[in-house]
């Protein structure tokens, strides 16, 4: 069942500039408005703030476009008998950030727009036998050999051959991501994985008859090849397991929980420990979450936009706390935070910003918007009143 809670950012932001809606989006927002004087009271100074955006002719977010690039038409165009990863820089175009707008009580201050861009960090692959390779902008329109398995590297992607067949001992490669880098990597059955930064893939380079497995530290966005063999994704506390779908998990190790956010077909999580129970089957628009410290499971009804943004370049806050947004922010930039006072962990954020920027224009919009400030040293971040 919908909670009003839960209420899309993006529904909010559509209402505020006009912009048509669907009737079930309508029915939410009339849900969630009529609910309390409290929603409609920020609604009202919701409307304010975009007012305030055009007045300063502040770009527009086009949310109808992002809705239905979230729903992952492919950006990913194939020619010279290899995958080149293509459509990103013009969909960071198309993406003006409205910048954090923060809430708390009864006050919401004025959004800030950034743009600037960041240069990506390097993604490396560690091949089987130890070997290493850094996968820059050198290597575009390069073919890699290991053991009779072809690979190509494209521009920000990684495709092994579809034609490779295991011959041998299995082969096993691992693609790591650093902090400020994306990659996307298609495995020898045509799966498209996405990873975000800071994380890591395991991964045969030819998958045995049987399963289909792989292994997963930090963040990935999954677009699984059907076949008949099942599909699985192994974290360091749950397994998921599909034949074709698309999702999200997050499974780093300073998050307090592990998310499996499903956008399209069907899988089924199985937390370790708990083999008795079995896999736990989730549907587009559920997510699985598994608590790191208690064990504890859950299946909640999401908005998945927020969830699978990151893959777009995309922060997005659903009124997450402060310390939920700087341990995103904490990841994508390499730097360590520290809190004056923890109380500030709790303060509130509601908005959409860009990832292409410098840490300090970040630091700064979330300054600006809210009554706190940061002190930057190196990679580290104080975070005080």
């Amino acid at each position: 069942m919908w909670k009003s809670r839960s209420i899309s950012v993006s529904i909010l932001y559509r209402k505020s500039v006009g912009k048509p809606i669907s009737d079930v989006d309508q029915q939410k927002f009339d849900a969630w408005y009529n609910e309390s004087e409290k929603h409609r009271l920020y609604y009202k100074r919701f409307c304010v703030q975009q007012e305030k955006i055009m007045a300063r002719d502040c770009s527009v977010v086009d949310v109808e476009r992002r809705l239905m690039e979230i729903k992952f038409k492919r950006r990913v165009k194939y020619h010279s008998n290899w995958w080149k990863l293509c459509g990103v820089a013009a969909t960071v175009l198309i993406l003006f950030s409205i910048g954090w707008m923060y809430w708390t009580k009864n006050d919401i201050s004025c959004p800030v727009v950034v743009e600037a861009e960041q240069e990506k960090a390097s993604v490396t692959l560690r091949l089987g036998q130890g070997k290493r390779i850094v996968l820059d902008s050198t290597l575009v329109a390069q073919t890699i050999s290991q053991d009779c398995v072809v690979m190509r590297v494209g521009v920000g992607v990684l495709e092994y051959d579809r034609d490779s067949v295991a011959t041998g001992e299995l082969v096993y490669n691992q693609l790591d991501v650093p902090p400020s880098g994306e990659y996307m990597i298609v495995l020898s059955d045509g799966t498209k994985v996405y990873l975000n930064s800071a994380s890591s893939l395991y991964y045969p380079t030819v998958f045995p008859p049987g399963e289909r497995k792989v292994k997963l530290a930090g963040e990935a966005y999954f677009v699984v090849a059907k076949g008949e063999r099942p599909f699985i994704v192994e974290t360091s506390l749950e397994e998921v397991k599909v034949f074709g779908t698309e999702f999200n998990v997050m499974a780093y190790e300073d998050e307090k929980e592990l998310q499996t956010t499903l956008v399209k077909g069907s899988v089924g999580v199985l937390a370790k420990g708990m083999e008795a129970i079995g896999f736990q089957k989730i549907v587009p628009g559920e997510q699985f979450l598994l608590n790191r410290k208690t064990g504890k499971t859950e299946v909640v009804t999401v908005d998945v936009f927020p969830y699978v943004a990151w893959k777009d370049g995309l922060f997005v806050s659903q009124n997450d706390n402060l310390e939920t947004i700087l341990r995103k922010i904490a990841r994508w930039f390499d730097v360590e935070i520290f809190y004056q006072n923890p109380e500030l962990k709790q303060k509130r954020f509601f908005g959409i910003m860009k990832r292409q920027t410098r840490l300090q224009e970040v630091l700064d919009v979330i300054a600006k918007a809210g009554d706190v400030h940061f002190d930057v040293n190196g990679r580290v971040v104080l975070v005080r009143d």
